[in-house]
């Protein structure tokens, strides 16, 4: 899993996710867009993904766990969001679409930390339920 990179076409847009040591890096694509829009079986593949990277580098005997002290995502209304590096990580379900938008104010290109990944999973839990 170290070396794939995987592209995963969704709704709308595209979303590449990858090993980046001790991270995650997402990066978003939109189509023609601000926002990349996930069906019921794309937020479960990616939260399948995440899981899977986040359980490698969570069980590699050199990464240093860092304890997670308090929420990392801040919740208005019906939209969360996480503070990434000088990058803001937005997702919330669009009722209309019936699906889950997913974008970034700033940089596309993300590295997620496990804390922030894990959150981001169950956050896409909540929201395909």
């Amino acid at each position: 899993m170290e070396d794939k990179v995987y592209n995963w076409l969704v709704k709308k847009g595209n979303i590449l996710i990858q090993k980046n040591g001790d991270c995650i890096a997402l990066k978003l694509n939109y189509e023609n867009g601000d926002c990349c829009l996930l069906t019921s079986s794309d937020t479960h593949e990616i939260i399948e993904l995440l899981t899977n990277i986040s359980k490698q580098i969570w069980e590699d005997p050199d990464y240093e766990r860092k304890p997670y002290t308090n929420q990392l995502h801040k919740k208005t209304e019906n939209e969360y969001c996480w503070e990434i590096e000088d990058s803001q990580l937005l997702l919330k379900y669009n009722d209309t679409e019936d699906v889950i938008e997913i974008k970034c104010k700033g940089n596309n290109s993300l590295n997620l930390e496990i804390n922030y990944a894990v959150e981001i999973i169950q956050i896409l839990e909540h929201l395909s339920k």
